[in-house]
């Protein structure tokens, strides 16, 4: 479904809940901010090791959507995969997503080190033998991510 649509259901749901929601204001909300430290720890893994991203995201000719898409493009350097949830059809936290992503990098799951902030997300890549950080703190992340990968991050 476009963005559009996405929102008309969205704000739909809400209002059969009994509340009222501006879902393209919401939805600006999960665009995030970009954490340095955690571009460094990643850009520092890929020098040595293969580096997917998995991400949620949505197709729209939609500010918030071209601002996705901008980040996405500037990580593209970082990574050797990419999967857009927009693109596949499938989102995290469906188990398709994360063997998907272990296939394309050619790894099994216990050799991933999957990364979100959203514990949801981490579950099922947890439970296909993944090792998982929850990111609610970069520095307390990149500390568990040395500890695992074996070299320094910062």
């Amino acid at each position: 479904m476009s963005f559009d649509e996405f929102c008309v259901l969205y704000e739909a749901e809400a209002r059969e809940a009994g509340g009222a929601i501006d879902a393209r204001e919401v939805m600006s909300l999960l665009v995030g901010d970009v954490r340095p430290e955690m571009l460094e720890a990643v850009r520092r893994c890929h020098e040595r090791l293969k580096t997917a991203a998995v991400t949620n995201n949505w197709l729209a000719e939609d500010t918030v959507e071209d601002a996705v898409k901008r980040r996405i493009d500037d990580f593209d350097p970082l990574f050797d995969v990419i999967l857009e949830s927009s693109k596949l059809g499938l989102r995290k936290p469906d188990p398709r997503i994360y063997e998907l992503v272990c296939e394309q990098l050619g790894i099994e799951p216990a050799e991933a080190v999957f990364l979100d902030d959203i514990g949801a997300n981490l579950k099922p890549a947890r439970a296909m033998g993944m090792t998982t950080i929850k990111v609610t703190d970069p520095d307390q992340a990149i500390a568990e991510l040395e500890s695992v990968v074996g070299f320094p991050l910062r």
